[in-house]
């Protein structure tokens, strides 16, 4: 079957921003900061480094699949469902979803997204707020958030993620959403690469796969760099509100939320329209 005009227009589009967005060129100050955080690595104990890795990997996981057995998480699932069928009179069942046209996946995928955004947008500024409970959660409460919003794209475009590999594949590419703007590339494309392997078993995955490797980390380091920032900012009232904080917790939570939801969407959409043509 050939692709619909709609089609075509949306894997144009995945082209322009794969062109845009994986187009890195580094400056004197990442070079630095690469080049400082390497050596620093290199410094640590090996044994050390690999258990901790080791443990942030495991908390990770089951952060991961705490999310994706939540209520929430169900509800979610069932109002991507009644999306679909408002859409399209054929859709019965959760698995139906995949047969809708993309530009249907595409607008409730957006929905959820605009959704995440602002929930991000609202935690940051929380979190800049100055309290030091809302300080202290803010690094874990990011990465849940991060990692729910993928899910749910995922969900949007008929993926049962509570499969296996699904739920495997999902917490990848957070994974490659968050690792350094040098490293995604090859990230993309290995993802695809494996997500379109027409011998793929949905409920098997390879349990040695790591997340919280030694490019990944530049990502938490990032994390804990925002939460230092917005301990110093706490102080600094206006009218009594820490304000300035409230702005930079906001507007950091947003931008990462940005960069990651639109990795996934395009992930997912370019996903289904390989793996449709492919079965045609």
């Amino acid at each position: 079957m050939d692709w619909s005009k709609n089609e075509k227009q949306i894997w144009s589009s995945i082209e322009k921003w794969e062109q845009e967005y994986f187009t890195y060129v580094p400056t004197d100050f990442s070079r630095a900061y690469v080049r400082t955080f390497d050596e620093a690595m290199e410094k640590l104990s090996p044994k050390w480094r690999d258990k901790a890795l080791h443990t942030i990997d495991n908390l990770l996981f089951h952060l991961h699949s705490i999310i994706l057995n939540s209520q929430f998480q169900q509800d979610t699932k069932q109002r991507v469902l009644l999306s679909a069928q408002a859409m399209n009179a054929d859709v019965a069942v959760f698995e139906d979803i995949a047969d809708c046209r993309i530009e249907q996946l595409r607008y409730i995928a957006q929905h959820q997204v605009a959704k995440h955004r602002l929930l991000s947008f609202a935690q940051g500024g929380l979190s800049g707020a100055g309290g030091l409970l809302f300080l202290g959660i803010d690094i874990p409460a990011s990465i849940a958030a991060h990692l729910r919003s993928i899910q749910v794209i995922a969900l949007s475009y008929g993926y049962a993620i509570n499969q296996p590999y699904e739920t495997m594949l999902s917490l990848k590419v957070f994974h490659a959403a968050t690792l350094p703007k040098e490293h995604q590339q090859n990230a993309w494309e290995k993802l695809l690469s494996e997500a379109t392997e027409p011998d793929m078993n949905p409920y098997f995955f390879d349990t040695d796969e790591v997340v919280a490797d030694q490019q990944w980390t530049r990502h938490l380091v990032g994390l804990i760099g925002k939460g230092v920032i917005l301990f110093t900012l706490r102080k600094r009232l206006i009218q009594g509100i820490p304000l300035m904080g409230m702005v930079y917790g906001a507007a950091a939570n947003y931008q990462l939320s940005r960069q990651i939801t639109d990795f996934a969407n395009h992930f997912y959409q370019k996903r289904w329209l390989l793996e449709k043509h492919h079965k045609e």
